[in-house]
Protein backbone atom coordinates (compact mmCIF):
# COMPACT_ATOMS: atom_id res chain seq x y z
CA UNK A 1 0.00 0.00 0.00
CA UNK A 2 1.60 3.75 -1.28
CA UNK A 3 1.37 6.55 1.44
CA UNK A 4 -0.90 9.12 1.65
CA UNK A 5 1.92 11.70 0.69
CA UNK A 6 1.80 9.73 -2.49
CA UNK A 7 -1.60 9.35 -3.22
CA UNK A 8 -2.95 12.76 -1.49
CA UNK A 9 -6.24 12.64 -3.22
CA UNK A 10 -7.28 8.82 -3.37
CA UNK A 11 -6.23 8.38 0.29
CA UNK A 12 -9.12 10.21 1.08
CA UNK A 13 -11.40 7.44 -0.11
CA UNK A 14 -10.07 3.81 1.30
CA UNK A 15 -13.34 3.38 2.88
CA UNK A 16 -14.80 3.09 -0.33
CA UNK A 17 -11.91 1.24 -1.94
CA UNK A 18 -12.24 -1.72 0.28
CA UNK A 19 -15.90 -2.25 0.79
CA UNK A 20 -17.00 -1.53 -3.03
CA UNK A 21 -19.18 -5.52 -3.03
CA UNK A 22 -18.74 -5.60 -7.29
CA UNK A 23 -22.47 -6.00 -7.41
CA UNK A 24 -22.54 -4.32 -10.71
CA UNK A 25 -25.51 -2.08 -10.44
CA UNK A 26 -22.89 1.14 -11.39
CA UNK A 27 -22.64 -1.17 -14.80
CA UNK A 28 -25.26 -2.73 -15.84
CA UNK A 29 -27.99 -1.48 -13.67
CA UNK A 30 -31.83 -2.88 -14.87
CA UNK A 31 -34.58 -2.10 -12.50
CA UNK A 32 -38.12 -1.60 -13.93
CA UNK A 33 -39.76 -0.78 -10.22
CA UNK A 34 -37.32 2.46 -10.67
CA UNK A 35 -37.81 3.08 -13.84
CA UNK A 36 -34.23 2.37 -14.72
CA UNK A 37 -32.56 1.02 -17.73
CA UNK A 38 -29.36 1.14 -17.55
CA UNK A 39 -27.83 3.97 -15.86
CA UNK A 40 -24.44 5.26 -17.66
CA UNK A 41 -24.20 6.99 -20.63
CA UNK A 42 -20.70 6.83 -21.27
CA UNK A 43 -21.24 2.62 -21.70
CA UNK A 44 -24.52 2.86 -23.53
CA UNK A 45 -22.60 5.37 -26.05
CA UNK A 46 -19.28 5.24 -25.95
CA UNK A 47 -17.66 1.98 -24.69
CA UNK A 48 -19.12 -0.74 -22.69
CA UNK A 49 -15.50 -1.60 -21.50
CA UNK A 50 -15.76 -1.95 -17.04
CA UNK A 51 -12.71 0.55 -17.01
CA UNK A 52 -15.13 3.61 -18.15
CA UNK A 53 -18.12 2.54 -15.55
CA UNK A 54 -17.78 3.76 -11.42
CA UNK A 55 -16.88 -0.20 -10.97
CA UNK A 56 -14.00 0.27 -12.77
CA UNK A 57 -12.49 3.54 -11.31
CA UNK A 58 -12.91 2.20 -7.59
CA UNK A 59 -10.61 -1.10 -8.87
CA UNK A 60 -8.17 1.17 -10.91
CA UNK A 61 -7.96 3.54 -7.88
CA UNK A 62 -7.57 0.61 -5.55
CA UNK A 63 -4.77 -1.13 -7.57
CA UNK A 64 -2.85 2.17 -8.10
CA UNK A 65 -2.72 2.34 -3.88
CA UNK A 66 -1.66 -0.83 -4.12
CA UNK A 67 1.57 -0.31 -5.98
CA UNK A 68 0.39 -1.81 -9.23
CA UNK A 69 2.20 -0.08 -11.87
CA UNK A 70 -0.57 1.08 -14.41
CA UNK A 71 -0.74 2.63 -17.50
CA UNK A 72 -1.34 6.40 -16.64
CA UNK A 73 -2.36 7.43 -20.14
CA UNK A 74 -4.83 4.86 -20.40
CA UNK A 75 -6.20 5.45 -16.93
CA UNK A 76 -6.38 8.96 -18.02
CA UNK A 77 -8.39 8.37 -20.90
CA UNK A 78 -10.74 6.60 -18.82
CA UNK A 79 -10.94 8.70 -15.99
CA UNK A 80 -11.10 11.77 -18.25
CA UNK A 81 -14.25 10.77 -20.24
CA UNK A 82 -16.53 10.28 -17.91
CA UNK A 83 -19.39 12.64 -17.68
CA UNK A 84 -19.33 12.89 -13.81
CA UNK A 85 -23.42 12.72 -13.92
CA UNK A 86 -23.43 10.66 -10.85
CA UNK A 87 -26.25 8.53 -11.67
CA UNK A 88 -23.45 5.65 -10.57
CA UNK A 89 -23.52 7.04 -7.01
CA UNK A 90 -27.02 7.36 -7.25
CA UNK A 91 -27.90 4.06 -7.78
CA UNK A 92 -25.39 2.29 -5.12
CA UNK A 93 -26.66 0.28 -2.62
CA UNK A 94 -24.08 0.59 -0.05
CA UNK A 95 -23.73 4.37 -0.86
CA UNK A 96 -20.18 3.84 -2.44
CA UNK A 97 -18.38 7.16 -4.13
CA UNK A 98 -17.40 6.52 -7.54
CA UNK A 99 -18.23 9.29 -9.39
CA UNK A 100 -15.92 11.25 -6.21
CA UNK A 101 -13.39 8.72 -6.63
CA UNK A 102 -12.94 9.28 -10.14
CA UNK A 103 -12.49 12.97 -9.47
CA UNK A 104 -10.09 11.98 -7.29
CA UNK A 105 -8.35 9.64 -10.09
CA UNK A 106 -8.05 12.94 -12.38
CA UNK A 107 -6.31 14.75 -8.69
CA UNK A 108 -3.50 12.31 -9.02
CA UNK A 109 -3.44 12.35 -13.06
CA UNK A 110 -3.15 16.09 -13.26
CA UNK A 111 -0.68 16.49 -10.20
CA UNK A 112 1.49 14.25 -12.25
CA UNK A 113 1.21 16.18 -15.92
CA UNK A 114 -0.61 12.90 -17.26
CA UNK A 115 -3.99 15.50 -18.28
CA UNK A 116 -5.08 14.80 -21.40
CA UNK A 117 -4.33 17.93 -24.12
CA UNK A 118 -8.24 18.73 -24.23
CA UNK A 119 -8.33 19.00 -20.42
CA UNK A 120 -5.50 21.17 -20.17
CA UNK A 121 -6.66 23.50 -22.62
CA UNK A 122 -9.74 23.35 -20.74
CA UNK A 123 -8.45 24.64 -17.77
CA UNK A 124 -5.85 27.42 -19.83
CA UNK A 125 -9.58 28.61 -21.23
CA UNK A 126 -10.90 28.99 -17.59
CA UNK A 127 -7.89 30.48 -16.06
CA UNK A 128 -7.26 32.94 -19.47
CA UNK A 129 -10.82 34.21 -20.40
CA UNK A 130 -12.71 32.43 -17.50
CA UNK A 131 -14.82 30.21 -19.49
CA UNK A 132 -13.85 26.36 -20.39
CA UNK A 133 -14.96 27.45 -24.26
CA UNK A 134 -12.11 30.13 -24.17
CA UNK A 135 -14.09 32.66 -25.79
CA UNK A 136 -13.00 36.09 -24.96
CA UNK A 137 -13.90 37.33 -21.27
CA UNK A 138 -14.91 40.65 -22.49
CA UNK A 139 -17.69 39.55 -24.69
CA UNK A 140 -19.27 37.40 -21.56
CA UNK A 141 -22.01 40.06 -21.18
CA UNK A 142 -22.85 41.07 -25.13
CA UNK A 143 -26.16 39.72 -24.51
CA UNK A 144 -27.34 42.01 -22.22
CA UNK A 145 -27.13 45.06 -25.47
CA UNK A 146 -30.55 46.55 -24.95
CA UNK A 147 -31.83 44.83 -22.16
CA UNK A 148 -33.81 47.26 -19.68
CA UNK A 149 -34.42 47.82 -15.57
CA UNK A 150 -30.62 46.79 -14.50
CA UNK A 151 -28.61 48.28 -11.96
CA UNK A 152 -25.06 48.29 -12.04
CA UNK A 153 -24.29 50.75 -9.04
CA UNK A 154 -22.89 47.94 -6.30
CA UNK A 155 -23.79 50.40 -3.74
CA UNK A 156 -27.46 50.85 -4.15
CA UNK A 157 -29.30 47.55 -2.63
CA UNK A 158 -31.21 45.34 -4.99
CA UNK A 159 -33.73 42.41 -4.86
CA UNK A 160 -31.52 39.93 -7.12
CA UNK A 161 -27.97 39.46 -8.13
CA UNK A 162 -27.94 37.70 -11.23
CA UNK A 163 -25.60 35.14 -12.67
CA UNK A 164 -25.92 33.73 -16.17
CA UNK A 165 -22.92 31.40 -15.99
CA UNK A 166 -20.62 30.85 -18.83
CA UNK A 167 -23.08 28.37 -20.39
CA UNK A 168 -26.13 31.44 -20.81
CA UNK A 169 -23.86 33.79 -21.32
CA UNK A 170 -22.24 32.37 -24.18
CA UNK A 171 -23.47 29.32 -25.36
CA UNK A 172 -27.11 30.28 -24.61
CA UNK A 173 -27.69 34.11 -24.40
CA UNK A 174 -31.19 33.79 -25.23
CA UNK A 175 -31.62 31.92 -22.05
CA UNK A 176 -29.86 34.72 -19.47
CA UNK A 177 -32.33 37.05 -21.75
CA UNK A 178 -35.64 35.50 -21.01
CA UNK A 179 -33.95 35.00 -17.14
CA UNK A 180 -33.55 38.99 -17.12
CA UNK A 181 -37.08 39.37 -18.36
CA UNK A 182 -39.15 37.26 -16.39
CA UNK A 183 -37.10 38.79 -13.07
CA UNK A 184 -38.12 42.37 -14.35
CA UNK A 185 -41.91 41.39 -14.90
CA UNK A 186 -41.82 40.49 -11.05
CA UNK A 187 -41.11 43.65 -10.12
CA UNK A 188 -37.78 42.95 -8.29
CA UNK A 189 -34.54 45.06 -8.88
CA UNK A 190 -31.72 43.10 -10.29
CA UNK A 191 -28.01 43.25 -10.39
CA UNK A 192 -25.18 42.12 -12.84
CA UNK A 193 -21.77 41.82 -11.86
CA UNK A 194 -20.67 42.55 -15.63
CA UNK A 195 -16.86 43.80 -15.91
CA UNK A 196 -16.99 41.83 -12.16
CA UNK A 197 -18.07 38.52 -13.35
CA UNK A 198 -15.83 35.47 -13.68
CA UNK A 199 -16.34 31.78 -13.81
CA UNK A 200 -17.04 29.94 -10.36
CA UNK A 201 -14.78 27.41 -11.03
CA UNK A 202 -17.48 24.69 -11.36
CA UNK A 203 -15.58 23.39 -14.71
CA UNK A 204 -12.71 23.19 -13.06
CA UNK A 205 -13.80 21.45 -9.87
CA UNK A 206 -15.37 18.71 -12.49
CA UNK A 207 -12.36 17.56 -14.01
CA UNK A 208 -10.26 17.44 -10.72
CA UNK A 209 -8.16 21.06 -10.66
CA UNK A 210 -9.25 21.37 -7.24
CA UNK A 211 -7.09 23.84 -5.90
CA UNK A 212 -7.89 26.53 -9.07
CA UNK A 213 -11.65 25.54 -8.57
CA UNK A 214 -11.74 26.53 -4.93
CA UNK A 215 -9.78 29.36 -6.04
CA UNK A 216 -11.54 30.59 -8.98
CA UNK A 217 -15.02 30.17 -6.72
CA UNK A 218 -13.32 32.20 -3.78
CA UNK A 219 -12.38 35.14 -6.32
CA UNK A 220 -16.17 34.71 -7.46
CA UNK A 221 -17.25 35.20 -3.70
CA UNK A 222 -15.30 37.78 -3.32
CA UNK A 223 -16.81 40.32 -6.45
CA UNK A 224 -20.29 39.33 -4.73
CA UNK A 225 -19.20 40.51 -1.57
CA UNK A 226 -18.79 44.23 -3.18
CA UNK A 227 -22.55 44.22 -3.76
CA UNK A 228 -25.56 44.91 -1.77
CA UNK A 229 -28.28 42.02 -2.73
CA UNK A 230 -31.06 39.84 -1.26
CA UNK A 231 -30.83 36.83 -3.55
CA UNK A 232 -28.10 35.45 -5.84
CA UNK A 233 -29.79 33.88 -8.46
CA UNK A 234 -28.02 31.37 -11.35
CA UNK A 235 -28.85 29.59 -14.28
CA UNK A 236 -26.36 27.18 -14.07
CA UNK A 237 -27.07 24.35 -12.43
CA UNK A 238 -23.31 23.75 -11.70
CA UNK A 239 -22.74 27.20 -10.81
CA UNK A 240 -25.22 26.82 -8.11
CA UNK A 241 -23.30 23.70 -6.91
CA UNK A 242 -19.38 25.32 -7.04
CA UNK A 243 -21.04 28.49 -5.10
CA UNK A 244 -23.35 26.61 -2.29
CA UNK A 245 -20.84 26.36 0.17
CA UNK A 246 -19.80 30.20 0.18
CA UNK A 247 -22.60 32.18 -1.61
CA UNK A 248 -25.78 30.25 -0.94
CA UNK A 249 -27.20 30.75 -4.23
CA UNK A 250 -30.54 30.22 -5.53
CA UNK A 251 -31.05 28.55 -8.90
CA UNK A 252 -33.57 30.03 -11.37
CA UNK A 253 -36.20 27.44 -10.92
CA UNK A 254 -36.66 27.46 -7.38
CA UNK A 255 -36.94 31.34 -8.11
CA UNK A 256 -39.25 31.11 -10.35
CA UNK A 257 -41.63 28.26 -8.09
CA UNK A 258 -41.33 30.78 -5.14
CA UNK A 259 -42.37 33.85 -7.83
CA UNK A 260 -45.30 32.10 -9.23
CA UNK A 261 -46.45 30.86 -5.42
CA UNK A 262 -45.93 34.10 -4.01
CA UNK A 263 -47.87 35.96 -6.86
CA UNK A 264 -44.89 37.97 -7.84
CA UNK A 265 -45.72 35.93 -11.44
CA UNK A 266 -48.69 35.59 -13.51
CA UNK A 267 -48.31 33.30 -16.56
CA UNK A 268 -51.05 32.88 -19.36
CA UNK A 269 -50.64 30.36 -22.43
CA UNK A 270 -50.56 32.14 -25.15
CA UNK A 271 -52.35 28.88 -27.34
CA UNK A 272 -53.09 25.53 -26.05
CA UNK A 273 -51.38 24.38 -23.13
CA UNK A 274 -48.16 23.16 -24.61
CA UNK A 275 -47.23 19.05 -24.44
CA UNK A 276 -43.13 19.45 -23.79
CA UNK A 277 -40.69 16.34 -22.80
CA UNK A 278 -38.56 17.24 -20.03
CA UNK A 279 -34.48 16.84 -20.24
CA UNK A 280 -33.50 16.57 -16.39
CA UNK A 281 -30.28 17.90 -15.53
CA UNK A 282 -27.61 15.58 -13.57
CA UNK A 283 -25.93 18.66 -12.23
CA UNK A 284 -29.55 19.42 -10.97
CA UNK A 285 -29.03 16.21 -8.57
CA UNK A 286 -25.06 15.92 -8.07
CA UNK A 287 -25.41 16.64 -4.51
CA UNK A 288 -28.01 14.58 -3.96
CA UNK A 289 -27.51 11.17 -3.56
CA UNK A 290 -29.98 9.36 -1.36
CA UNK A 291 -32.91 7.50 -2.66
CA UNK A 292 -36.25 9.03 -0.69
CA UNK A 293 -34.87 13.19 -2.51
CA UNK A 294 -38.41 14.90 -3.29
CA UNK A 295 -36.96 18.28 -3.38
CA UNK A 296 -34.03 18.40 -6.60
CA UNK A 297 -34.55 21.48 -9.02
CA UNK A 298 -35.45 18.96 -11.49
CA UNK A 299 -38.74 17.69 -9.32
CA UNK A 300 -39.28 21.16 -8.62
CA UNK A 301 -39.55 21.76 -12.61
CA UNK A 302 -42.22 19.07 -13.03
CA UNK A 303 -44.08 20.76 -9.47
CA UNK A 304 -44.16 24.04 -11.80
CA UNK A 305 -44.78 22.00 -15.01
CA UNK A 306 -48.02 20.47 -13.69
CA UNK A 307 -49.07 24.44 -12.20
CA UNK A 308 -49.01 25.46 -15.38
CA UNK A 309 -51.09 22.54 -16.79
CA UNK A 310 -48.16 21.54 -19.08
CA UNK A 311 -48.03 18.07 -20.52
CA UNK A 312 -44.83 16.65 -19.79
CA UNK A 313 -43.69 13.39 -21.35
CA UNK A 314 -46.74 12.06 -22.31
CA UNK A 315 -47.79 11.55 -19.05
CA UNK A 316 -45.16 9.43 -18.46
CA UNK A 317 -42.83 9.73 -14.58
CA UNK A 318 -39.43 10.60 -15.32
CA UNK A 319 -36.27 8.20 -13.58
CA UNK A 320 -34.25 10.16 -10.91
CA UNK A 321 -31.50 7.48 -13.29
CA UNK A 322 -31.57 9.32 -16.50
CA UNK A 323 -29.45 9.14 -18.63
CA UNK A 324 -26.75 11.71 -19.31
CA UNK A 325 -27.06 14.25 -22.34
CA UNK A 326 -23.00 14.14 -22.49
CA UNK A 327 -22.39 17.91 -21.77
CA UNK A 328 -20.74 17.74 -18.88
CA UNK A 329 -17.69 16.26 -17.72
CA UNK A 330 -14.66 15.74 -19.72
CA UNK A 331 -16.77 13.87 -22.84
CA UNK A 332 -17.29 16.85 -25.15
CA UNK A 333 -13.82 17.36 -25.46
CA UNK A 334 -12.14 14.30 -25.02
CA UNK A 335 -15.03 12.16 -27.11
CA UNK A 336 -17.10 15.02 -29.09
CA UNK A 337 -19.06 12.36 -31.34
CA UNK A 338 -19.83 9.95 -28.41
CA UNK A 339 -20.42 13.50 -26.47
CA UNK A 340 -23.19 14.20 -29.45
CA UNK A 341 -24.61 10.25 -29.83
CA UNK A 342 -25.75 10.69 -26.19
CA UNK A 343 -27.61 14.29 -26.85
CA UNK A 344 -29.01 12.29 -29.82
CA UNK A 345 -30.31 9.63 -27.55
CA UNK A 346 -31.68 11.66 -25.40
CA UNK A 347 -34.06 13.40 -27.87
CA UNK A 348 -34.73 10.17 -29.79
CA UNK A 349 -35.71 9.26 -26.06
CA UNK A 350 -37.97 11.92 -25.01
CA UNK A 351 -39.53 11.40 -28.86
CA UNK A 352 -40.26 8.17 -28.26
CA UNK A 353 -42.10 8.60 -25.11
CA UNK A 354 -44.06 11.24 -25.76
CA UNK A 355 -44.99 10.02 -29.26
CA UNK A 356 -46.10 6.89 -27.78
CA UNK A 357 -49.00 8.57 -25.58
CA UNK A 358 -52.09 10.04 -26.62
CA UNK A 359 -50.94 13.56 -26.25
CA UNK A 360 -50.13 14.62 -30.08
CA UNK A 361 -46.73 15.62 -31.21
CA UNK A 362 -44.49 17.32 -28.76
CA UNK A 363 -44.26 21.27 -28.67
CA UNK A 364 -40.81 21.48 -27.05
CA UNK A 365 -37.79 20.03 -25.50
CA UNK A 366 -37.10 21.60 -22.22
CA UNK A 367 -34.34 21.57 -19.97
CA UNK A 368 -33.11 23.60 -16.48
CA UNK A 369 -29.37 23.79 -17.00
CA UNK A 370 -28.19 26.11 -19.74
CA UNK A 371 -24.98 23.79 -20.60
CA UNK A 372 -27.25 20.75 -21.23
CA UNK A 373 -30.11 23.09 -23.23
CA UNK A 374 -27.01 24.35 -25.54
CA UNK A 375 -25.48 20.64 -26.25
CA UNK A 376 -28.84 19.06 -27.10
CA UNK A 377 -29.61 22.29 -29.25
CA UNK A 378 -26.05 21.52 -31.30
CA UNK A 379 -27.15 17.46 -31.85
CA UNK A 380 -30.71 18.68 -32.49
CA UNK A 381 -31.95 17.63 -36.32
CA UNK A 382 -35.22 19.90 -37.98
CA UNK A 383 -37.09 17.48 -37.51
CA UNK A 384 -36.84 18.13 -33.93
CA UNK A 385 -39.04 19.57 -31.78
CA UNK A 386 -37.07 23.33 -30.65
CA UNK A 387 -35.28 23.27 -27.28
CA UNK A 388 -35.35 25.77 -24.86
CA UNK A 389 -34.30 26.54 -21.22
CA UNK A 390 -37.07 27.19 -18.95
CA UNK A 391 -37.01 30.70 -18.90
CA UNK A 392 -36.92 30.53 -22.75
CA UNK A 393 -39.63 28.11 -22.91
CA UNK A 394 -42.10 30.48 -20.10
CA UNK A 395 -41.20 33.55 -22.50
CA UNK A 396 -42.20 31.76 -25.74
CA UNK A 397 -45.27 29.87 -24.40
CA UNK A 398 -47.01 32.06 -21.69
CA UNK A 399 -48.01 35.50 -21.42
CA UNK A 400 -46.26 37.20 -18.28
CA UNK A 401 -47.27 39.61 -16.14
CA UNK A 402 -47.20 40.78 -12.50
CA UNK A 403 -48.64 38.90 -10.11
CA UNK A 404 -51.98 40.21 -7.62
CA UNK A 405 -49.78 40.86 -4.87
Amino acid sequence: MTTSQEHPFLSNFLKDLYHCSDCGYCVEAIWEERNIDHVCATLQSHSPGLAYSGQGYISTARAWLEGENLPLESVAEHAFTCTSCGNCERICPIAMRPMAINRALRSELISRDKAPDSIVQIHENVINQQNPAGKPAEDRYDWVAGQDALNSSSAAPTNIMYLPGCASAYSRPQEAQATLRLLAASGQSIQLLADNDRCCGAPLKELGFKADAESSANQLSDSLAQYNYDVLLTSGCECANSLADSSNPTSFVTWLSAALNGKLLSLVSKKTTPHIACIESCQATISTHTQSADDTDNQILHQILSQLGVTVNGGEPTSRYALCCGAAGGMPSMQPASSAEMARARINDAVATANSADHGSLDALVSIDPRCVAHLASARADSDPPVYGLAEFIDTFFTVGKGDV
